[in-house]
């Protein structure tokens, strides 16, 4: 099925608009001739957004000619200006609209040029785009995010930065309707999706409901599993691996020890397993059954059934109303459940032997996707054909990957990617002691320590951020060719690293779909310029913070967007990828790999683990440029 996309042209002027879930990403490009030095000196661009039935707003800028950002800046010190005079200095956009994306919204886009030395402005080109929602491009197959972590600034405006659990010591069972509001706006289309597929649990009396549990804390799932439970219709496997288990350091147990608990109080010892496989028992995932045991639908993904997972981190769910597919998740239960969550007897069993088709076609009920659940015996049944997708990346790849620094082929293909000119590719991985950020010159960053990034994080995240990998972008995936011939989402519950494929419960999907493609590479840019940004204002003293560029600006010559149209630099890539603008002929980009900083957070982790569990630590790749002629 093709993608939703929007593109609008005039006087020189392309605008594509790509919607997603609850972002739309806007791109432009101005013809060759349109940008110059002298006379034709580009400024940036200003947009405004207008939702059906409601008032124009201007959007604002973080960023403007005379107050810019800088280490110590945070949130409540930040200024925004509106963007008519503080022009956005990107060839992309991703809006996030405070209300959602359930009605049309309509965009005007305008180029900004600079009159002169100086910071004074003139009006160029305009654009105007209407961009419906994409939401249920396939009627038995819905993906949905939370709003994310990225959306902070706009909780602080509207909840004042309002705690979202009640103060002391965390409970399974505390009273969540104080917190209603903020719960719905963050946990946006992916709470609703969740809460909607446990309402028809709860209505639907004759049918039989399983679940998959990892973290497990937030108490409205807790106390419907536990209402479906004493109706004698629920049967759980939650995990027990020690941080589900074991007491802090200050002889506090996980809220999941007493979620466990109220659990088989309800439905009783007999319906409920608690196992790990060989390390996690990491699935999360609600499957339902008719009365005859028959499964129907299910719901699945990153995202944890928790406070945190839900209303704090960026992560996605899947539902899909297909009773094959949903027959693939409850095959899975029934065998973990029947062999007591054990890794050897899941991994001989033919449901972990390799991708199982989903559908296989692109049609108005379901795209084109396969699945495979773990463990495995070997990683390569659902990590080997991912990685041979990386490989044949045409033109861009995305990323969000989990600390794979031990073992498997994810990472080495990322890296293989982020050297080659002729692909776009952009992405963070998570580290035990950070967050590293791929730049789009195919560079990994220094990881960024948890401390630095917990700094400039306004309440109340700063009281969930507290260590640990997956804590921030908790999503996990990577998109192959969002806008090209055979755009791939490969998505789940897999940390996407070797040695969960093969310890871990699991799930990896493989979605072959364009509007798909399109909704998690919005995702994907949005997150990964987020930190991107932070990264750089981490670096960024006091004494010159980060401004916009103008003629004349002090140290900065050349203007900013000169790169955009250099043919030696990504950021060419950057501009024709997303406005979709044929590369000009000649074409040659020179990109600098240096992941150093994730071979250091392996070596790390290495000589932390114990002697039994110690692998040789990634061997460090030299820094080093490519250059290719497409």
């Amino acid at each position: 099925m093709d993608a939703t996309k929007i593109t609008k042209e005039n006087a020189g002027l392309t605008v594509v608009a790509y919607p997603g879930d609850n972002k739309i990403l806007l791109a432009m490009s101005l013809r060759d001739e349109l940008v110059s030095e002298q006379g034709q000196n580009l400024a940036g661009f200003a947009i405004w957004r207008q939702p059906d039935g409601k008032p124009e707003q201007i959007l604002s800028n973080r960023l403007s000619f005379t107050v810019g950002v800088h280490k110590d800046t945070t949130a409540a010190t930040r200024t925004w200006t509106p963007s008519d005079t503080a022009p956005f200095q990107k060839f992309r956009w991703v809006d996030v609209p405070p209300d959602g994306f359930d009605v049309p919204i309509g965009y005007r886009i305008r180029a900004l040029y600079f009159t002169g030395n100086g910071t004074t402005t003139k009006s160029g080109p305009e654009v105007s785009v209407r961009v419906p929602p994409v939401k249920g491009r396939h009627t038995k197959f819905r993906p949905a995010f939370t709003r994310g972590y990225i959306a902070s600034q706009a909780y602080a405006n509207r909840f004042k930065n309002k705690d979202i659990r009640p103060a002391g010591t965390k409970k399974p069972d505390f009273d969540t309707a104080p917190f209603r509001s903020q719960y719905e706006w963050l946990g946006a289309d992916a709470r609703v999706q969740l809460f909607d597929f446990i309402a028809d649990c709860e209505h639907d009396k004759e049918a039989h409901v399983d679940v998959f549990a990892y973290d497990l804390d937030e108490p409205d799932v807790i106390a419907a599993i536990c209402r479906i439970g004493k109706e004698g219709r629920l049967r759980a496997i939650l995990d027990n691996a020690k941080l589900h288990v074991q007491p802090n350091k200050k002889g506090e147990k996980p809220v999941e020890v007493a979620a466990a608990t109220m659990i088989v109080a309800a439905a009783g010892k007999q319906n409920v397993q608690r196992g790990k496989f060989g390390r996690f028992q990491h699935n999360k995932v609600f499957i339902k059954r008719d009365k005859t045991g028959q499964a129907e639908r299910v719901i699945f993904g990153s995202m944890n059934f928790s406070v945190r997972g839900i209303y704090v981190q960026a992560n996605n769910v899947i539902v899909v109303d297909d009773p094959t597919v949903a027959g693939m998740f409850a095959k899975a239960f029934d065998v973990a459940f029947a062999d007591n969550v054990t890794a050897p007897l899941f991994r001989q069993n033919p449901i972990s032997q390799g991708y199982m088709v989903g559908s296989a076609a692109d049609t108005p009920e379901l795209p084109k996707f396969s699945l495979a659940l773990s463990p495995h015996t070997n990683w390569s049944v659902s990590l080997g054909p991912m990685a041979q997708r990386i490989r044949a990346a045409a033109s861009s790849v995305f990323f969000a990957v989990m600390e794979p620094t031990g073992q498997g082929p994810v990472l080495a293909t990322l890296r293989e990617i982020a050297g080659k000119p002729t692909v776009f590719s952009y992405g963070t991985v998570e580290t035990d002691t950070g967050l590293a950020v791929q730049s789009p010159n195919g560079e990994m960053g220094e990881a960024t320590g948890f401390a630095a990034l917990r700094k400039n994080v306004p309440p109340p995240f700063d009281k969930e951020f507290d260590g640990g990998p997956g804590m921030h972008i908790h999503d996990k995936f990577v998109v192959v060719d969002f806008n090209g011939a055979n755009p791939t989402v490969f998505t789940g519950s897999s940390n996407l690293a070797a040695g969960g494929e093969q310890a871990n419960g699991d799930s990896l999907a493989r979605i072959e779909d364009a509007a798909i493609a399109n909704m998690y590479a919005i995702e994907a840019v949005a997150l990964f310029d987020h930190y991107h940004f932070r990264k750089t204002m981490q670096k960024t003293p006091k004494a010159t913070p980060l401004t916009l560029w103008y003629p004349g600006k002090p140290g900065a010559r050349v203007p900013w967007w000169k790169q955009y149209y250099d043919s030696t630099k990504i950021q060419l890539r950057d501009r024709c990828l997303f406005a979709e603008i044929p590369l000009p002929p000649g074409v040659a980009a020179t990109k600098t790999v240096d992941w150093t900083a994730l071979d250091k957070a392996g070596a790390n982790r290495a000589r932390r683990a114990p002697a039994n569990k110690r692998q040789a630590p990634a061997k460090k790749k030299p820094a080093r440029k490519k250059s290719a002629t497409a």
